[in-house]
């Protein structure tokens, strides 16, 4: 089970995604620079200690966008989806570890807003 993949194809099939290019691993410079299309970053982070039960791998979601107000709205309405249908096919829980973090502000002006998710699976 890739818990990036998984976390990806329930937000999709929410309909949460849309106008959002998804990026695995990290940003690269055609989702930062000036003008880019607005994008949704899966990355690995920290996850809770494994048990012969249950995997708990932690992801952070980054939202880069253009406009600070429009890539807030976008985490909180992943946020709150997030909470409302936490879980799907393999996984029992998306537990949001902490509110909505940013906006970090790039050189070229654009915002990225951050979200963690743990994946109980």
């Amino acid at each position: 089970m890739n818990a990036l993949r998984v976390l990806h194809d329930h937000l999709a099939a929410g309909e949460q995604l849309a106008g959002l290019e998804p990026v695995f691993f990290r940003l690269y410079p055609e989702n930062t620079e000036a003008g880019a299309a607005d994008s949704i970053l899966y990355r690995p982070d920290a996850g809770a200690t494994p048990s012969e039960l249950m995997q708990q791998p932690g992801v952070t979601i980054g939202i880069c966008t253009e406009r600070p107000d429009t890539g807030y709205e976008r985490a909180v309405a992943i946020r709150d989806y997030l909470i409302a249908n936490h879980t799907a096919v393999g996984v029992c829980n998306f537990q949001i570890l902490a509110d909505v973090v940013g906006p970090s502000t790039l050189e070229s002006g654009r915002s990225i807003y951050e979200l963690n998710v743990r994946v109980w699976t």
